[in-house]
């Protein structure tokens, strides 16, 4: 996607041989594009820094965050996912000070949408979704953001499921103990 879309090839691809890149097809894949496959030695991360170095920072951010709202390590992927978003969007001294964002399309990215991760939130329930005596809103906890579409990704401690929402209040401010139910999952 990436080579289409910025017209650049990959040159080299660096494991630590680690399982998931020596699979035959993508050795096949990295020869039949050209792709020179180097390996590092097996249990030595100093030989990788730079890539050691941004999983330590994403690891960190999300553990900070999970225990910053008291939630469970059952939301481990969804703290990943909403740290790599935000780095995403921030700027980098590597890039001159632009975002990485910026860098592959040429903008600069919206950040009014951000949230704080973990916050309680309120999704409105549509009126097709509900009848007369039901609630209008589904009480929440904001994971992420949807890479799909414009959208937050909401918990719902009820149902104990990630769904997406656009139309949803956040109380970012209020801290009330109130994920103990969450930390179930």
């Amino acid at each position: 996607m990436i080579e289409k879309k910025k017209g650049k090839s990959i040159r080299i691809l660096y494991s630590n041989q680690g399982g998931e890149y020596k699979k035959a097809y993508v050795l096949k894949y990295c020869k039949d594009n050209g792709i020179q496959y180097e390996l590092t030695v097996s249990h030595n991360p100093q030989q990788n820094g730079v890539a050691e170095r941004k999983n330590k920072t994403l690891v960190e951010c999300a553990c900070g965050m999970l225990k910053g709202k008291n939630l469970s390590n059952g939301f481990w992927a969804e703290a990943i996912n909403t740290v790599v978003y935000l780095k995403n969007r921030s700027p980098t001294r590597s890039l001159d000070f632009k975002t990485p964002f910026e860098a592959l399309f040429g903008y600069k990215p919206a950040v009014k949408h951000f949230r704080v991760f973990g916050s309680k939130a309120f999704a409105h329930v549509p009126k097709e979704d509900r009848k007369k005596p039901d609630s209008k809103a589904i009480k929440c906890i904001f994971v992420g953001y949807c890479t799909k579409f414009k959208a937050y990704k909401l918990f719902n401690p009820s149902t104990h499921k990630v769904f997406t929402s656009r139309d949803v209040v956040f109380h970012e401010q209020v801290n009330d103990g109130s994920h103990e139910s969450a930390n179930e999952e």
